[in-house]
């Protein structure tokens, strides 16, 4: 019985763990200033899980990792993939304010 009530119990916290980080990443305040559900609540609540997904980066960048980052399709033709690169790459660069990080 104890292993079911603290699998229980990790699940509960972690369920906590990401409505917290959701709050937070929205800016959702609680004191009036904004609604506790705004507009497109469920669509955003989707999104919650799937942030897994851009936490970390490999060691060797693989081109599904590529794809992702660069938000294209790995059907993409080469002409796209230089073009959006470029894009990227010119509005991360530290001269136009990009992130120098």
């Amino acid at each position: 019985m104890w292993p079911v009530v603290m699998l229980l119990f990790g699940g509960g916290v972690l369920f906590v763990k990401k409505g917290l980080n959701y709050v937070k990443n929205q800016g959702i305040q609680l004191n009036g200033k904004r609604s506790f559900f705004p507009s497109g609540f469920n669509k955003n609540l989707n999104n919650l899980f799937l942030k897994n997904d851009l936490k970390g980066f490999e060691r060797n960048m693989s081109k599904s990792e590529a794809f992702k980052i660069l938000n294209i399709n790995p059907t993409t033709n080469k002409e796209k993939i230089r073009e959006v690169h470029k894009q990227l790459m010119l509005k991360n660069h530290p001269d136009n304010g990009g992130n120098n990080n």
